[in-house]
């Protein structure tokens, strides 16, 4: 992959520059003015991966990097229109090796020998860009922009390679059976399985992704008419942490990524003074080149179930069109409309993996097809046509009043067929001979409703005091969900003033209600098919009932010329309400539950902090801030035990939990420029960081005998957490055309809790679980960073 990125960015530069003086010549354009900049630096210190997890800088070494931008046009007095811009940025070439660098137990030695397809060596987030034309009348372009991201080195069960993935040494899928199983003839008692721990099954692999885009676009003009056309090729290949749990396991592993993507425009436009109308077409594409990846189960013994396998599926196939209107008038005086209208068509086909249903297919069932799939198709060929509309109004009808209004829709519909599965009915039977339970997958329709209002009036013009009173209303109706039909109502006042000419000032307050019926059964009871037995008391937060209220403040202050600061504060409280009688459309009676419905009952966020802008001397300005955060989550689970706390009530009953997390971040800096001459300037930043993220994975369902697997689940700890930020930058004027940079960075994070160890992995004629998990340490890192070098301007 890396010598395809390296020949793709160099194609683009090579298309770009080599014949730039011919072509400038041709449009009768000179190169008048730009800029290159040429640069080398050092990185160093622990985990620089990490640190560079979205810049791209992943390795400790000596990098080189560059920049530039070439402007040009039609000298001033030819009478041409010529005109070219090409641009390079952040095009960095990594000197080092190693994209891991002292995670998972590997010291600075290892190198690449961490198991990884991605390397960020070349552009690793770079874009060069280049676009020429002839003012009033055309311009066209492309452009090339990569785009990296290192994820953790997590153990995985198998090595990434190609779409099904190869399995560690020693591991062998269906305890060394053929792909097709005992469906061969062969049984698994034949075969001999090794103990996962004794065949260094686990091996760690560096996840991480890179993005390389390619693009162009041109644009026509003819009188009042513009005509667009624009294409976008992304590939995107790499792996990224996954989870999977089985019946008798589960574990973290790679999921291998190689997709691309692919998009199309063409629209044209009508423009005047007062009505403009555009309309598009779009067509998009994605591929995924894995169909699926082939998952052990993370479990040995030398009796059934062995070490089975399962085809774990990959993001399928699909494209869609699309057929966008704008269209916007200024006709009626002091007002404008707006009308957006979209419908679509969206597709997806892609065939269903091996075993997509029960994934341990040992016996030939009558119901399975030919592909081994306990499906009635072979694919899921599914289709949703979407349409879409907003209507909008905004006028200023007397002075000093301002008013707008909307009505928009959302519909989608969707046709598939049937997706209805055949399995054992134990979700991982070993030894079914034949599957005979179907589960059903229903489509979700929807067709969402919004309308509102605003007014504002002037109150006190003179301190630009003024009132808003504002509506909107939301009616979601869908098929085949917990709330079939909800409402939104909610109402928002707000009051801005200048209330003298230090102080800007604005305060608002909104709050809405959301109703609808929440239906326990019918969802759950569409999954599992006709013989679906009793309620799953679990409610989906974003559909159930809920009440909300928002404040939002904010506040700036200039007491004098070079002093300014500011105050925001925004509070949002949410509250969701689970009944326990709850209603049902399959022609039952309606069902009382014994506990409370689980989900999040409450949620609320609060965000504060001030702001500082100081200019001691007219060479030097200072800015100050500071944030705290805080994120409150209450939820209830799992059942209907009343008394989370006590042994003796939870005793041989579900019981539920009730985890009450809050997250708070304090985030605190300064920045500053200081010209020290008119030669050299300085210029400064720190940022700080500091938070406690409670993550309560279960807490209070302590029973003797546990059967579920939420019972005696030890909680994680909190996750604290420290950030430092520092930078410096010198740049120093040689010549008027010419100056030297010198910048040095410095990034550190330690996490002071964690626990996410490799869990224990079952040894032979052992019957329990076993999970495993990623099995990375504490995401620390400290990295350094020094840079020099030079910039030419003409």
């Amino acid at each position: 992959m890396v010598n395809r990125n390296a020949l793709k960015a160099i194609i683009v530069a090579a298309t770009c520059l080599t014949p730039l003086a011919a072509f400038a010549d041709d449009l009768g354009s000179n190169i008048s003015e730009g800029e290159v900049g040429i640069g080398v630096m050092g990185v160093m210190g622990k985990n620089s991966d990490q640190a560079g997890r979205y810049n791209g800088l992943t390795t400790t070494g000596v990098d080189a990097i560059g920049e530039f931008d070439f402007r040009g046009g039609s000298p001033w007095n030819s009478g041409g229109a010529g005109y070219f811009n090409l641009t390079g940025d952040n095009l960095v070439f990594q000197g080092g090796t190693g994209l891991s660098n002292g995670l998972g137990g590997c010291s600075s030695s290892c190198g690449d020998s961490y198991l990884s397809n991605t390397n960020n060596r070349l552009a690793n987030s770079g874009e060069v860009n280049f676009n020429f034309g002839k003012q009033g009348t055309w311009e066209t372009g492309v452009y090339y922009d990569a785009i990296s991201y290192t994820g953790n080195v997590i153990d995985s069960l198998y090595t990434v390679n190609g779409h099904n993935a190869t399995v560690n040494p020693g591991l062998l899928a269906w305890g060394g059976a053929p792909v097709g199983g005992p469906a061969t003839g062969l049984t698994k008692a034949f075969y001999t399985v090794p103990v996962l721990t004794a065949t260094n099954a686990m091996q760690p692999v560096q996840t991480g992704t890179r993005r390389d885009i390619l693009g162009g676009n041109f644009k026509y003009l003819y009188g009042d008419w513009t005509f667009t056309g624009a294409l976008r090729h992304e590939t995107k290949e790499g792996s990224m942490e996954e989870s999977f749990d089985g019946p008798w396991g589960g574990t973290a592993f790679a999921l291998p990524i190689d997709y691309t993507t692919d998009r199309y425009d063409i629209g044209a436009a009508y423009n005047t003074r007062l009505y403009q109308t555009s309309l598009q077409y779009t067509f998009s594409h994605f591929h995924d080149n894995n169909i699926f990846v082939n998952i052990p189960y993370p479990f040995s013994n030398t009796a059934a179930p062995f070490e089975e396998s399962a085809a774990y599926s990959t993001p399928p196939s699909n494209e869609a069109h699309y057929l966008t209107l704008m269209t916007a008038t200024n006709a009626i005086p002091n007002t404008r409309v707006n009308l957006n209208m979209r419908v679509g068509l969206e597709m997806q086909g892609d065939m269903f993996a091996p075993d997509t249903a029960d994934p341990s297919l040992t016996g030939v069932a009558s119901n399975l097809n030919s592909a081994m799939q306990g499906t009635s198709s072979n694919t899921l060929n599914a289709m949703a046509r979407v349409v879409q509309g907003k209507l909008s109004a905004n006028s200023h009808p007397i002075a000093n009043t301002d008013a707008s209004a909307f009505y928009g829709f959302d519909g989608r519909f969707v046709t598939m067929n049937q997706y209805k599965v055949w399995s054992g009915g134990t979700g991982g039977s070993s030894d079914s001979a034949a599957f005979t339970s179907a589960l059903y997958a229903l489509p979700q329709d929807w067709l969402k409703q919004n309308a509102g209002g605003e007014v504002g009036y002037r109150i006190i013009p003179q301190y630009d005091t003024k009132l808003t009173l504002g509506y909107r209303f939301d009616m979601v109706d869908r098929s085949n969900a917990q709330v079939g039909k909800s409402t939104t109502n909610a109402g928002t006042v707000a009051l801005s003033s200048r209330l003298g000419p230090q102080v800007n000032s604005s305060l608002s307050y909104t709050h809405g209600e959301r109703s609808g019926v929440l239906n326990y059964l019918t969802p759950w009871a569409n999954l599992a098919g006709p013989a679906a037995a009793g309620p799953d008391p679990s409610g989906a937060y974003y559909q159930a009932p809920m009440t909300s209220d928002a404040f939002k403040l904010r506040a700036d202050y200039t007491p004098m010329q070079n002093l300014f600061g500011g105050l925001f504060l925004q509070f949002k409280n949410e509250n969701f309400h689970y009944p326990q009688t709850i209603g049902t459309n399959m022609g039952t009676s309606a069902t009382t539950l014994t506990g409370v419905g689980q989900g999040v009952q409450q949620d609320y966020n609060l965000t504060v902090g001030p702001d500082l802008n100081y200019r001691p001397r007219e060479d030097v300005n200072l800015h100050f801030f500071y944030t705290y955060e805080r994120i409150f989550f209450n939820t209830t689970g799992n059942g209907a035990c009343s008394n989370t706390n006590t042994t003796a009530a939870c005793l041989g009953s579900a019981g539920y939990f009730q985890n009450k997390y809050t997250s708070a971040v304090h985030t605190g800096g300064m920045s500053g420029d200081w010209a020290v001459t008119d030669k050299l300037k300085l210029k400064g930043e720190y940022t700080l960081a500091y938070g406690s993220v409670m993550f309560g994975e279960y807490n209070g369902v302590f029973v003797a005998n546990p059967t579920l697997s939420y019972q005696n689940v030890s909680n994680y700890p909190d996750i604290d957490s420290l950030m430092n930020n520092f930078k410096l930058t010198a740049t120093y004027a040689v010549a008027p055309t010419m100056d030297l940079l010198l910048q040095g960075t410095w990034t550190y994070f330690h996490n002071n809790d964690w626990n996410d160890t490799a869990g224990p992995i079952q040894g032979a004629g052992t019957a329990a679980v076993s999970i495993l998990t990623p099995g990375y340490s504490s995401p620390n890192y400290s990295v350094a960073t020094v840079m020099t070098g030079v910039k030419y301007k003409f």
